[in-house]
């Protein structure tokens, strides 16, 4: 039985007068009533136990301006690693951050500038490599 039948028998037993409900409840089988018992236990159930919040649990995270904090501190200072951004942004601001915490930061919303003078060294030496044995 789906939910569509059961919502279908219990609007037509809100419509039906009482004593005309005793002369037409032999078409219902018990079955059919048990069935809907238990149907309506188990989402009474599930309705009271389950989580009533959408979002996930555990910590929420850094906030977006300490975030924005610690990006700014390695745009500015890309030579500072994720120990050192941790120690300044807790002596400003008085938090206690672990570089972990500004790694997975930096990870995740820094994308460092890339270097767009020329091919790297590597690079460089790979293609030399391909030269100097096509010529041997």
């Amino acid at each position: 039985m789906n939910q569509w039948q059961r919502l279908f028998l219990a609007f037509l037993t809100a419509i039906i007068n009482p004593q005309r409900l005793l002369k037409i409840s032999i078409v219902i089988k018990p079955s059919l009533l048990i069935k809907f018992h238990k149907a309506l236990i188990k989402r009474k159930y599930s309705a009271l136990f389950s989580n009533k919040s959408k979002r996930k649990p555990g910590p929420t995270g850094p906030s977006k301006e300490l975030i924005q904090a610690i990006i700014e501190m390695k745009q500015r200072n890309p030579h500072f690693g994720c120990r050192r951004i941790a120690m300044q942004i807790s002596s400003m601001f008085g938090l206690d951050i672990d570089k972990d915490v500004v790694w997975r930061i930096l990870t995740k919303y820094h994308k460092p500038p890339t270097n767009d003078n020329g091919p790297s060294w590597l690079t460089f030496i790979g293609n030399t490599k391909v030269i100097v044995h096509g010529l041997i």
